[in-house]
């Protein structure tokens, strides 16, 4: 398995333990449950690792990244702003997504756009 595959996996496991539906976007349904994380979305800058809806509403993304670069991991909130600013297919509303994360699958690192003064914690 390769290290993204293994990252994905626990990514994977540590949202399902969370009580999120996670989904490939064939075959997409984003009303089998309130909370659905869809892998590789698309939007108009490129797919996203996974998008995050509730109730089927696009509130947030998470760029998945191996462990080795953990030690880095706050190097990557660019390239997650970048989709949560982007446009994903099927979502008419372009404010950004307030919920950002980087994630190894060990390691998790959150902004919430909604701060006033947002910063990764």
């Amino acid at each position: 398995m390769t290290p993204e595959a293994n990252a994905r996996e626990k990514i994977d496991h540590t949202l399902a333990l969370a009580g999120w539906w996670v989904q490939d976007l064939k075959p997409l349904n984003r009303g089998a449950a309130t909370g659905i994380a869809v892998r590789e979305h698309p939007t108009d800058t490129g797919p996203a690792d996974y998008v995050l809806f509730v109730k089927r509403i696009a509130v947030g993304v998470i760029e998945a990244k191996r462990d080795e670069q953990g030690a880095n991991i706050t190097a990557h909130e660019a390239q997650t702003e970048r989709y949560a600013s982007a446009t994903p297919k099927w979502r008419k509303d372009t404010t950004p997504l307030p919920f950002l994360f980087e994630s190894t699958g060990q390691i998790i690192h959150f902004t919430d756009g909604r701060d006033p003064a947002p910063r990764a914690r």
